[in-house]
Order: structure tokens, then C-alpha cells, then sequence
């Protein structure tokens, strides 16, 4: 690391926020004004919003702004990567739109930056709460092979005196609420994958960093909190939706054949427990065409998941 000062591009997501946007622009304002040894431009990503986004957004006074203004809504992944791709910056952030950040979040995590040598080291993630801060939303992930990853300590009671002399350490991977990544890294191994369109395409990026060699470190003491749900609690089963079909997208995609097949029994229960979460989320007289066009979808898509794997090489 140099000793001139790094440059952070934040990219916002942003579908129908404008509800959440005030508060998390807010907070980054405020981060920004309390980090003097960074410098920073703000990226809106707008997912053809009709709720008077964007407006709320040219209110706000950053260093450096812009607008994407999208004519359709390409979710998650799809957002980022165009918020990605007109970065310029050293890092890229990817931040909620329903998230807020404590004061000396970006303060934290530049020492941290400057502090690290290891050049394998590609993203960076703090300690993540729920709204009210009671309890750990996220440390991280943990995966599993079977087809699951896991929020580290998610649901824990938070307990400051826990977390104020833990140390940054190693972890699997980092959720996309609120991560650093190296640019230069993402344009190597690739951005989001589209067609995850939203959720578990931060699980597939991890993967990709691990098959490259890269590594995430977390910091315990960058704290930030996180509604959750914001935008898809609003849109009935999607989650569910897309939880069954991306996690055989990521299997197909990720997995040497051999794990799938030494892994196939714990692998297809946890498909199930998948399918499972979907009907019981889906009204009683939705449930055959929502199971009939998720798994049709799924299956129309597979071929281009398995293609997909030569990439990896």
C-alpha cells in the first residue's frame, strides 16, 4: 500500500428506496466527512424507480456523485455491475440502500487497508447489526458444501465489550450489504454474475475469489447496521424464489462434478429445504405455477450455468 491516499467508489443499488435512502446517505456523509485520509465519489444505481429516488438523491452534497439511471430493473448484481463498470476508483463499495453506517466506518477500514501487506487480500467487511444494533446480523459467511452459507453469529445478541479488542481476522467470505472490494481484483476474476439477478451472487463472487487465490478480512470494530429485506420484503416469495433457483445455479456453476457427486445426498436435501421454503411462502392456489415456472426457469438456464465453468480454468 502507498502512502497516497486511496479512492473509494460506493455504489448504491436502488429500487423503489426512497424510504431508506435518506438515512443511509446520510451516515455515508457522515463517514466521508470523518475520513480525511480517503477520497470518495457516490454511485446511485437505480433500478427504474418510480417512488422519487433519485430525487432525494441530487439533494445530497458528496465530493463526487452520479447517477446510473436504468430503464428496467436488472436486480442486484445487474445494478452493481454498471455501478462497478463507471467506477474509477482504487476500491468499490457496495453498500445497501437500506443500510447505515457508524461515523468511523471508513476511518477504520482505510487503517486496515494501509495496515495490510498481503497482497492475496481482496475484500474487506466489518461487523454488520440489525437497525436497532441489538443483535449481529452478519460477521461474514461461513459455507457449507452441502449448498448453504451462513451469516456468521446471525442473530446474536450484540455485546460491545465482545467485539472492542477482537482482532481483523481471515473469514470465508462477506456478504454484499456492505464490502470492499479491489477493483483491479474484480475486473480479473469478473463482477456479479446478471444472471443470479439478486441474492447468493455475493456467494458466487467468494467462490471466485477463492479459486483465484483471494482472501476477505473482517473488522470487527467497523460497525454498521442493516434493515434487511428492505426492497424484496415488499415483493412476496422472491427471496424464496430466487434462493431456489440461484443455489443450483451456484452449484452447477462452482463445483467440481466429483464434490457434487460425493456431496449429492446433502446436497439435494438442502435443495429440498429450498423448495420447502417456497411453498410455504407461496399462497396455497400459487404454489403449482410458481413451482412450475421457478424450476422450468432453472432448468432452461442450467446449460448456460454449466458452460459458465470453463471460466473458472
Amino acid at each position: 500500500m502507498t502512502n497516497s491516499k486511496p479512492t473509494f467508489s460506493v455504489v448504491i443499488p436502488n429500487y423503489n428506496g426512497v424510504q431508506f435512502l435518506p438515512s443511509c446517505l446520510n451516515s455515508l456523509k457522515s463517514a466521508i466527512n470523518h475520513c480525511h485520509a480517503a477520497q470518495f465519489e457516490i454511485i446511485l444505481v437505480d433500478n427504474y424507480s418510480q417512488d422519487g429516488s433519485k430525487e432525494i438523491f441530487t439533494q445530497f452534497d458528496f465530493p463526487s456523485k452520479k447517477i446510473i439511471s436504468l430503464n428496467q430493473n436488472f436486480g442486484f448484481a445487474g445494478a452493481v455491475n454498471r455501478g462497478i463498470a463507471a467506477s474509477q476508483s482504487e476500491f468499490v463499495i457496495i453498500c445497501n440502500n437500506d443500510l447505515t453506517l457508524n461515523p468511523n466506518w471508513f476511518t477504520l477500514v482505510v487503517a486496515e487497508i494501509k495496515r495490510t501487506t498481503d497482497p492475496s487480500i481482496a475484500s474487506f467487511f466489518g461487523l454488520v447489526l440489525n437497525q436497532d444494533g441489538t443483535q449481529i446480523e452478519s460477521e461474514g459467511l461461513q459455507f457449507f458444501l452441502k449448498g448453504k452459507a451462513f451469516n456468521i453469529n446471525n442473530g446474536k445478541k450484540f455485546s460491545p465489550s465482545d467485539y472492542s479488542r477482537q482482532k481483523p481476522h481471515l473469514i470465508w467470505g462477506a456478504s454484499a450489504s456492505l464490502v470492499v472490494y479491489k477493483r483491479e481484483v474484480l475486473q480479473k476474476i469478473g463482477l456479479f454474475d446478471p444472471d443470479f439477478f439478486a441474492y447468493e451472487e455475493d456467494v458466487d463472487l467468494a467462490f471466485r475469489l477463492h479459486h483465484h487465490g483471494f482472501k476477505t478480512i473482517f473488522i470487527p470494530q467497523a460497525v454498521s447496521y442493516h434493515l434487511g429485506g428492505g426492497t424484496s420484503r415488499q415483493m412476496g416469495n422472491f427471496r424464496h424464489r430466487m434462493d431456489a433457483k440461484n443455489w443450483i445455479y451456484l452449484i452447477a456453476k462452482n463445483y467440481p462434478f466429483k464434490t457434487i457427486l460425493s456431496h449429492f445426498p446433502e446436497i439435494f436435501t438442502e435443495r429440498l429445504r429450498n423448495c420447502s421454503g417456497l411453498i410455504k411462502n407461496t399462497p396455497l392456489a400459487r404454489i403449482p405455477f410458481t413451482l412450475a415456472s421457478t424450476y422450468i426457469e432453472t432448468l432452461i438456464h442450467l446449460p448456460k450455468m454449466l458452460h459458465k465453468r470453463k471460466m473458472l480454468n
